[in-house]
């Protein structure tokens, strides 16, 4: 009879009686129990033949159908370099089993990857940690066999006790009140712990004092919105600083165009104080602002700072502009076909470009033309005169262009100011027809002829044009003449007698008539009378082209003359696209105002913590080809953004390597204009360090204006990197018999055992003496704690029967593989029969 059942519980399931063969033998179907461990199949055989037991082991180590995880201490541990997190994940099959001697794959920062095996039990034990830096870590563990069995874990490093705080302030230097009545500068005080990670949670308590404003009228005193602020999760409690303010009363004793105010503002946190100084004007200044990152990095990491210079309005006034509004009011100008009509349209678009100005600080002039060109208003910071000068415009008579140009760069030439913006913007809906191109193409006749001067005042319906011109309505650009003019200042051109006047015209031979040859190379040329003088003096002309497409031979010279001036031509087709063009004018007219800039950023000194310290043993410059350094620069206005400078990088190792400064050439920073740098630095040495030396500065207006780099910090900490993930081992070798010769009473054997792991390790012994079919357990070792030592034990064989014996030893630990040990070779014990033969 055979029965099956289970060995530690003794209950046989199901039983068999089984005959045996003709030749003896008998086979018994067998089925191994669903859960892993010992099944027991007892066989009772007939007559004189000994029963016996046969032992067959279930083995945990299925494919694995779930993962289950446990995380020691909780799911989180402070960062403080030393404390760490235990997972341990237990894997079992789809009948509950352990799945042991299965693989998974753990996984969790970027570069941070392990492979695991299950022990027996079907548990696997990793390590995570320890870290010097807050943050969470997302672990996950996949199983090798079967990649949608996974568990995924949080765990969060946190920060320690605070003892440390830096404080900062964005920008340091900014405008009064008055000047910009919504400025306020963001005070942050960073708490860090011993690492220098930052500590949520604490409460930081800010004041204004060393107060200065003397000598000026400061009606309001600066202020802070709040006193006290709790820092949140990257360490910061911020305040918002509010600037004084300045009389505008010119009037006032005590008002000055270029009054300064300073203060002091405090930060204290447990006994822990700092201050920052900040500074407010009421007169020109560029804005400067830094930003680091990352803000917390390890010694021989990389750091990227990013310097930003702005023309931002307040910070930085326009030049005066002094701008002459030239537009047409020939007959042309009444057409309706642009409603009302054209010249209306014209007005409105100009009266918007003088809206666009600053007429504190701008002037505008109005030259009209037809006929010939009018002085309608001079250059004048009344609004009123200016648009009333524009309204009492009407149409009538011809296109006199070239005049226009004239009168009006001789307004700016005569009465504009030194220090502004010149530019003329000249507004045409049709070719010239008097007076001839403004290149002053083909032979100039003068202007100060007796007959011609006569006749075109007297005609100058019919004889305006005559003989610069043509006539009326038939221009010829192929035989060009132009009227030379003769107050204009030197050089203006060679007059020479000229026999085909005389022959021409002998009406007039008591007049010795002369024409200018050359006049195309003097100031005869509107583009080189703008652009003649000193820098002061010079003019930029811009057209406009309206509604009517102008003759390709004009637009082509309009457009000469306005690019040789720094200007444009550009063509309007209707009232929107004028308007758009004045203002896109008006936008440029305003971007010159600027400084002459430069940046240099000392590192020969650099404040570590408390104490100063050689800029080359903290940081080393590192140039990296198309990311560091980057410079770029741009111009944001109403038509878009202009590039300025176009986005580069620049090797400035040797700049570095010569004396410890990083030289930027900046040059002229411009209204609306963004100017950037981003650099990288290896850090070399660890604490909270202001990344700027003391000794650098920004300096413009030619070396009389200077700002300072605001202080900006960050901490680096002695090593960022984690111990990762760890997993313990378990292992058991060099399993030998102890001694030699017959075995008769005890099997001694001797191993090495080495655990890594946090627990302690189980060490079972089994035997077989059936060639390792059916092993037997005979002792179970004291259990160890992590360590390599020597262990010894023996089999007592006294009581069994003689044969050749195999010794096992398994050891096991929660947080480790298993690990199992054989010996090499069956060892002889008791005394065995030999082969008998007996002789009858």
């Amino acid at each position: 009879m055979i029965k099956q059942g289970d060995r530690a519980q003794k209950n046989y399931r199901r039983s068999e009686t089984l005959p045996v063969n003709a030749s003896g033998y008998l086979n018994a179907p067998f089925q191994a129990d669903l859960k892993s461990g010992t099944n027991i199949i007892y066989a009772d055989f007939p007559g004189m033949v000994a029963d016996r037991y046969i032992f067959i082991s279930g083995l945990a180590n299925a494919a694995p159908a779930s993962i289950d995880s446990a995380v020691t201490p909780d799911l989180w541990v402070p960062a403080d370099g030393t404390s760490r997190f235990s997972l341990a994940y237990t894997l079992t099959d789809r009948y509950g089993n352990p799945a042991g001697g299965r693989s998974l794959t753990i996984t969790a920062l970027p570069g941070e990857d392990r492979t695991v095996t299950t022990n027996s039990n079907g548990m696997a034990t990793i390590t995570y940690g320890p870290r010097d830096t807050t943050g969470t870590v997302t672990i996950t563990a996949i199983s090798v066999d079967d990649q949608n069995v996974t568990c995924s874990t949080t765990l969060s490093f946190t920060s320690t006790d605070p003892v440390e705080m830096v404080l900062t302030a964005g920008p340091q230097s900014m405008p009064s009140q008055d000047v910009q009545p919504d400025q306020t500068a963001a005070v942050r005080a960073k708490v860090m712990d011993i690492k220098g990670n930052p500590v949520p949670g604490e409460t930081v308590t800010f004041t204004i004092q060393e107060i200065n404003t003397t000598g000026y009228a400061a009606p309001a005193a600066p202020a802070l919105l709040a006193a006290q602020a709790t820092t949140d999760a990257d360490g910061y409690a911020t305040a918002y600083f509010r600037p004084g303010a300045f009389t505008t009363d010119k009037n006032h004793p005590d008002y000055s165009p270029t009054a300064t105010g300073t203060c002091t503002v405090t930060a204290a946190w447990e006994g822990v104080t700092r201050t920052v100084p900040l500074t407010w004007k009421n007169y020109p200044y560029l804005s400067i602002s830094t930003a680091v990152d990352p803000e917390t990095l390890a010694v021989d990491g990389s750091v990227n700072v990013t310097v930003t210079l702005k023309g931002d309005g307040w910070a930085l006034l326009p030049d005066p502009i002094d701008v002459v509004l030239a537009i047409d009011r020939s007959g042309s100008m009444g057409g309706t076909d642009i409603s009302p009509t054209r010249l209306a349209a014209a007005k409105t678009a100009a009266i918007d470009f003088i809206e666009q100005m600053n007429l504190e600080n701008d002037r505008v002039g109005l030259v009209s033309f037809s006929w010939s060109a009018a002085i309608d208003q001079d250059l004048t910071g009344n609004k009123a005169s200016i648009v009333s000068a524009i309204n009492a415009l009407k149409p009538d008579g011809g296109t006199n262009m070239r005049r226009a140009f004239y009168e009006a760069i001789r307004m700016l030439k005569t009465t504009g100011r030194s220090d502004a913006v010149k530019a003329v913007v000249l507004m045409s809906d049709g070719d010239w027809n008097l007076h001839g191109s403004p290149l002053a193409i083909g032979p100039g006749y003068p202007d100060n002829d007796p007959y011609l001067s006569s006749h075109h005042k007297a005609y100058p319906e019919t004889f305006a044009g005559y003989p610069w011109s043509g006539y009326v309505g038939t221009y010829d650009f192929n035989a060009e003449k132009y009227e030379w003019y003769h107050d204009l200042p030197e050089p203006r051109g060679t007059a020479a007698v000229s026999a085909t006047w005389y022959r021409e015209y002998p009406y007039n031979a008591e007049i010795a008539g002369t024409i200018c040859t050359d006049g195309r190379f003097t100031n005869q040329n509107m583009s080189v009378y703008a652009n003649s003088g000193s820098d002061d003096e010079k003019v930029r002309v811009y057209t406009i082209g309206f509604v009517s497409k102008l003759d390709p031979r004009v637009e082509e010279d309009l457009t000469t003359l306005s690019r040789s001036t720094g200007a444009t031509y550009t063509w309007a087709k209707n009232t929107a696209e004028l308007q758009t063009i004045y203002r896109r004018i008006a936008g440029e007219l305003k971007t010159e105002a600027g400084v002459d800039t430069t940046m240099d950023l000392s590192f020969q000194d650099i404040w570590v913590n408390e104490d100063r310290k050689a800029g080359r043993e903290v940081f080393a410059y590192r140039h990296i080809d198309g990311l560091s350094t980057s410079i770029t620069s741009w111009i944001d206005n109403e038509t878009g953004r202009h590039v300025t400078v176009q986005p580069h990088t620049e090797d400035m190792t040797a700049d570095w390597e010569d004396d410890g400064v990083l030289h930027f050439e900046i040059g002229t920073v411009r209204l609306h204009q963004t100017w950037t740098a981003t650099y990288t630095l290896k850090t070399l040495m660890s604490g909270n360090i202001n990344i700027f030396g003391p000794d650098s500065v920004i300096s413009f207006n030619g070396g009389s204006d200077t700002l300072e780099l605001p202080d900006t910090f960050i901490t680096v900490v002695p090593d960022l990197n984690i111990t990762g993930l760890d997993a313990a081992a378990l292992e058991v070798r060099d399993l030998q018999r102890v001694g030699a010769g017959p075995v008769t009473d005890f099997l001694e054997v001797g191993w090495t055992i080495n655990y890594t792991g946090s627990d302690t390790a189980r060490q079972h012994l089994y035997y077989a003496d059936d060639g390792a079919r059916t092993w037997n357990h005979f002792c179970t070792m004291p259990q160890v704690s992590a360590g390599e030592r020597t262990q010894t034990a023996a089999l007592d064989i006294r009581a069994l029967p003689a044969g050749h014996y195999t010794i096992r030893v398994h050891a096991q630990a929660p947080d480790a593989p298993d690990s199992i040990a054989e010996l090499p070779a069956p060892i002889p014990v008791g005394i065995m029969e030999t082969a008998k033969i007996r002789i009858e």
